[in-house]
């Protein structure tokens, strides 16, 4: 059975800790409590392959946003956006410090120094505000959050429960067939 969809999705910047300081900051909680929260997400990364590692610092991620941004009009957006995803979840790197971001930037083939100077002058900080602010008014207040059709899905989710939103939104399939009607996943 094919399980994909013929869909685009289109990133978009999320602050999650807004008042995270420039320079980041140590992780909140102790770390049985983070182990117990993070277990759920780390066991549906590990059934698909993605490695997640703990953190103890929170990184601001608005200068990964803008270089994202930045990416997007080079055309390598996609690129740049998994880099910066395993950069942060696989190897625990700052993606708040800049060398970091031009780092990733030359590994997909960017002009880190175009980088830069496009985070230094804020050229896209307006595009990641405006994100931002979209989101908080549809009502999003975590990550990932998701709109399928007109429906919001918020959280690291089973596929069955994306499967199910795309039922509702009307989609097809890849190879053109329609989903067979399913009842809402169960909350486990």
């Amino acid at each position: 059975m094919q399980r994909e969809y013929d869909v685009q999705v289109e990133w978009r910047s999320f602050l999650l800790r807004p008042d995270t300081p420039p320079e980041g900051r140590p992780f909140p909680y102790p770390k049985d409590r983070y182990e117990e929260m993070s277990r759920p997400l780390k066991q549906m990364a590990a059934e698909v392959g993605l490695p997640i590692v703990d953190h103890e610092w929170i990184p601001n991620s608005r200068l990964a946003l803008e270089a994202s941004e930045f990416a997007r009009g080079q055309g390598k957006f996609d690129a740049f956006h998994h880099a910066v995803f395993h950069a942060y979840f696989a190897e625990d790197r700052n993606i708040g410090d800049v060398d970091v971001l031009r780092d990733l930037a030359r590994d997909v083939g960017l002009d880190d120094d175009a980088l830069a100077v496009a985070l230094n002058d804020g050229r896209y900080r307006a595009a990641v505000d405006d994100d931002y602010q979209l989101a908080q008014r549809i009502g999003f207040s975590g990550v990932p959050a998701f709109i399928i059709g007109n429906r919001g899905v918020v959280g690291a989710q089973p596929y069955e429960v994306f499967e199910y939103a795309m039922q509702l939104a009307g989609a097809t399939r890849r190879d053109g067939t329609s989903p067979a009607s399913a009842s809402a996943p169960s909350a486990e």
